[in-house]
């Protein structure tokens, strides 16, 4: 017969092995990494040492067996902070190792040692898979059969024995990493032009109205946000000079120049990427488009009945540290 004859889930029945890591894997999308985005993060001692630790977390880590088929993963976590051991360099030269999460089944298809206790395991290790090329960033690149996610690389330096945070690079994924985005738009909303350039000691919101406030999803470690503004008005062959930027709660984003020496009408964009607080998770949050212009420049720009005005706002879900 071609179909397990169980599936998840039939009352009274009980599914393979097989068909529960299915589950798993259907969960995550297909996708494998880290659950929440502070999960298992790698960070040097408070006081350094020739060691790491490793902060609780959970993970999901694709089956790469080749017996039993495709479609599997296993899911695992860890409820405590666990330190791991660096061996220290000497004078051959620096060497870098990867910190990863490991499934070692010895009953999938793998020849891992089977536990002394078959019930309560251990089947699930943080390790540390030594002198691995420099700049690697995955356990795949160096071993592409093994049932393992990355957590982070360290890089020691020669004759080292004691391992701070410039040595530790976090290269942690989500397994089903999220992300929702909204667009807004504003057209021809100023029957009464508005202007930027006149003021250049403090920056305005402009084009006015261009502001909103919006919850921040629960789950958003990152917002992008992007404003493209079509047809502003340059009124005459005065020079306009100066920046638009887009700001989220109380972080602002870099300042993006125009400038304009021709009548006519022009399209500015300004854009950045915000590392979100824990605190604005769940939270209102306000966001602008604002203009300052540049000092003894006397033209200006205006947002009048054919100006359009486009927002996109782009949350995210992506390793953090907190």
């Amino acid at each position: 017969m071609g179909w397990d004859g169980i599936p998840w889930f039939v009352e009274g029945t009980a599914a393979s092995e097989e068909t529960l890591r299915l589950v798993v894997e259907a969960a995550a999308c297909g996708g494998e990494g880290i659950v929440g985005p502070a999960d298992l993060l790698v960070t040097a001692l408070d006081a350094p040492a020739n060691a790491v630790q490793v902060a609780p977390g959970a993970m999901v880590a694709k089956r790469r067996a080749s017996t039993g088929g495709g479609n599997q993963s296993y899911a695992a976590r860890m409820s405590t902070i666990e330190q791991v051991d660096i061996e220290p360099t000497n004078a051959d030269g620096p060497r870098s190792d990867l910190i990863i999460a490991r499934v070692e089944d010895p009953y999938g298809g793998e020849t891992w040692p089977a536990p002394e206790d078959p019930a309560v395991g251990p089947y699930v290790f943080t390790r540390v898979i030594p002198d691995v090329p420099p700049g690697t960033t995955s356990i795949l690149d160096v071993d592409p059969d093994s049932t393992a996610i990355t957590l982070a690389r360290v890089d020691v330096p020669m004759q080292t024995s004691v391992i701070t945070g410039g040595m530790v690079t976090d290269l942690r994924q989500m397994a089903r990493p999220r992300t929702h985005t909204s667009r807004r738009y504003l057209p021809g909303a100023w029957s009464t032009p508005d202007d930027v350039g006149p003021i250049t000691d403090v920056w305005e919101i402009f084009p006015l109205g261009a502001t909103w406030t919006e919850k921040v999803p629960e789950w958003a470690t990152h917002a992008a946000v992007h404003v493209l503004i079509t047809g502003l008005l340059h009124p005459d062959a005065t020079e306009a000079r100066g920046q638009l930027r887009v700001s989220f709660g109380e972080q602002q984003g870099a300042g993006m120049p125009y400038g304009i020496t021709q009548s006519g009408r022009i399209a500015v964009q300004a854009g950045h990427r915000f590392l979100l607080d824990p605190a604005d998770r769940g939270q209102m949050r306000d966001i602008d488009v604002e203009g300052i212009g540049t000092v003894e420049v006397a033209g200006v720009l205006q947002a009048d009945s054919s100006t359009v005005l486009s927002l996109e706002v782009t949350y995210s879900q992506e390793p953090v540290r907190a």
